[in-house]
């Protein structure tokens, strides 16, 4: 009898612990949103909006801007495209009427920036027709491009490129803004068949930009969900500050990272999530974003401040280094000193071991919270977090593929997934010019004009 109450006690003690394992786990999925974890800020409860919380430390600066910027006020330019004259009609000393021929002693000016009025430029082109004395008579051929009686130019395709892929425009949008805007009565068939057209001429930008990121230095890769012929797809960014290149697959992890032509052969650096496809890749040399880490942090923290105060000494730790190492970069060293990356590698150390202590393993058949599997990561994975404190160009976060992959999002809101996979990768390479050509200055359109005029823009060999 004794020992049967002995065994029910037992198994109600181990049911109340893992009742509490459970119940810590839900309190802190329901204290998560976007600024505590990778969760995205629309997913947040409009009834409860959590407030902002950044992870950058105060810089002392007053907001706005400080002293000696140059501004970016409206400038006057010396050749304007149109001079109107006002001449005043009485004299504002005495009154009288000035003569309308007398002649002007200087002048004041005023310039207005405006849009022309927007309409279509409309170039005939005669191929003439010669006879010759043995009576044949020859016609000119038709410049490159010119096929048709009637058909709009490159100007308008390049529009029509641009409203759908770099402003999110669905097909309907894009004929209802050329309407507007220019009287052009485009087709639906026109405007897919223009992405298509300009895919097609972008064969020799596929195979540049995806040899140049293999031979970065230092990359940033990430992915993203959207939908495709109505099931779920994944969007691959590879990137740096001046290349953007855009895979779309049916698959999330290595066979979609295969095919996008970049990771199998890169050799540098690459900035990722803690995502494990990317471990499969034994020739590169990993780091991770320490954001995704700071909001796991701070994720943990808020939902039991006093119980995981080793949450909060690990992302200060990580802050804390960040700074300093900004501070190198703007002192002109080339590394931090090695005694101060030892103290802040401490730092770290320490706190990750008191996560471990504070959180310990669970009973067998029970899964780790996740405190405990962030500090394990956190150990496992120690020197990929903290990769930024030896390499001063390696950098802390993984934001830049995280931009970049920022308008599958938009995509999605704006006009929805794509009906098949081959239109989304012709999209995606298109959106990998027009990206890689704005982080080079250049102005969209008219690189968009260049390639449908024969004259496709291609990055830089030493990008």
């Amino acid at each position: 009898m004794i020992a049967d109450q002995a065994r029910t006690i037992e198994g109600l003690e181990a049911r109340i612990v893992e009742q509490d394992a459970e119940i810590a786990e839900l309190k802190r999925r329901l204290a998560m949103d976007s600024t505590n974890s990778s969760k995205p800020p629309g997913s947040d409860s409009p009834f409860r909006k959590p407030p902002p919380r950044s992870q950058r430390r105060a810089s002392g600066r007053k907001p706005g801007a400080q002293p000696g910027h140059e501004g970016t006020n409206l400038q006057r330019v010396a050749d304007p495209d149109e001079i109107v004259e006002h001449r005043p009609a009485t004299c504002e000393g005495c009154g009288i009427t000035l003569a309308p021929d007398a002649a002007a002693s200087g002048f004041g000016w005023g310039q207005v920036f405006d849009l022309p009025q927007p309409r279509l430029l409309v170039t005939e082109h005669r191929m003439l027709k010669v006879p010759c004395a043995c009576g044949a008579v020859t016609q000119a051929p038709a410049p490159e491009g010119v096929s048709a009686p009637a058909q709009y130019g490159p100007g308008i395709t390049a529009l029509a490129v641009y409203a759908q892929v770099q402003q999110h425009l669905p097909s309907a949008r894009t004929i209802t803004l050329a309407a507007d805007a220019f009287a052009a009565t485009l087709s639906e068939g026109f405007v897919n068949a223009a992405v298509e057209r300009a895919a097609i001429r972008l064969a020799p930008f596929a195979q540049r930009i995806t040899a140049l990121l293999q031979q970065a230095p230092i990359a940033h890769f990430d992915e993203s969900g959207i939908r495709v012929a109505t099931s779920l797809h994944w969007v691959h960014v590879a990137c740096t500050t001046a290349l953007t290149w855009y895979t779309a697959h049916p698959k999330r992890g290595k066979q979609a990272m295969d095919a996008a032509g970049v990771l199998p052969h890169f050799t540098g650096t690459a900035v990722t999530d803690a995502f494990t496809s990317y471990q499969t890749y034994d020739a590169l040399t990993p780091a991770l974003c320490n954001a995704h880490l700071l909001r796991d942090l701070d994720g943990v923290h808020a939902a039991d401040p006093a119980g995981q105060v080793w949450a909060k000494a690990a992302a200060d730790a990580l802050t804390d280094a960040l700074a300093a190492c900004h501070q190198a970069r703007d002192n002109g060293q080339p590394a931090l000193p090695a005694e101060v990356t030892a103290t802040f590698e401490k730092r770290f150390d320490q706190a990750v071991k008191a996560g471990r202590s504070a959180n310990p393993d669970p009973p067998p058949g029970q899964k780790k919270p996740f405190a405990r599997q962030l500090a394990d990561r956190m150990t496992r994975r120690r020197d990929d977090f903290l990769r930024f404190l030896h390499d001063l160009t390696v950098p802390f976060t993984n934001n830049q593929a995280e931009q970049d992959i920022r308008m599958i999002k938009i995509q999605a809101k704006t006009s929805g997934g794509w009906r098949t996979l081959t239109g989304a990768n012709r999209w995606l390479l298109l959106r990998s010019y027009l990206s890689t050509a704005r982080k080079h200055d250049l102005n969209p359109l008219t690189t968009l004009r260049d390639l449908f005029n024969g004259n496709p823009w291609l990055p830089p060999a030493h990008t």
